[in-house]
């Protein structure tokens, strides 16, 4: 050391310490703040993960629900068309049951025809209130009224009798008829059926 620095050394006083210094536990303090400081960024990073997964079911359950609304709406379109289809054949099916009530009248009239007799017009009205009452509009030439009173006689045989008759006769041999049959049991006609069909 030079004389110069060893004589400015001498000048300096001594500092004395202000405060005292800190006790040795407190180093803790900034490992403590570390630790957070990592601890944070982990659950950061945590939640980070947690949010994407929640968006990903998010996603997922969006598409399971529009993929449910559109199954429903398949199967709703579905399920009409069904009941559109049972609507129709149980028309139908009333439809037969009510040709089948016909068809032993249209036959019994036309068996009842005489040889020289023909038949011009046959209409069956059913009357869609009462399935039971048949009206009939009949238009033969020749026979007069005993072709219509054996003709009656037939439609008695199957079951039905005739009411608010209407006839007329025309030039050149032609009878018109209409009235309205009631069916009085249903067992002729299921036995003209029996026997049309053996």
């Amino acid at each position: 050391m030079s004389q110069r620095e060893k004589f400015l050394h001498d000048l300096k006083t001594e500092r004395q310490d202000l405060t005292k210094p800190l006790p040795k536990i407190l180093i803790i303090i900034p490992i403590l703040f570390f630790i957070s400081l990592i601890g944070a960024i982990f659950l950061n990073v945590l939640f980070f993960l947690k949010i994407k997964e929640a968006e990903a079911l998010s996603a997922d359950w969006q598409q399971r629900a529009e993929s449910e609304v559109f199954q429903k709406k398949q199967t709703g379109m579905t399920i009409d068309l069904i009941k559109k289809e049972e609507q129709k054949g149980q028309e139908i099916h009333k439809w037969v049951e009510g040709s089948m009530q016909m068809q032993p009248l249209a036959l019994s009239v036309s068996r009842s025809m005489g040889p020289k007799s023909s038949i011009e017009e046959l209409s069956l009205y059913k009357d869609k209130n009462n399935p039971n009452q048949i009206l009939i509009q009949l238009s033969f030439i020749n026979g007069g009224q005993k072709q219509l009173d054996d003709t009656l006689s037939a439609i008695n045989t199957v079951g039905y009798r005739a009411y608010s008759a209407n006839q007329s006769s025309e030039q050149g041999g032609k009878v018109n008829y209409q009235a309205t049959l009631i069916l009085q049991n249903n067992e002729s006609i299921n036995k003209e059926l029996t026997t049309n069909y053996e």
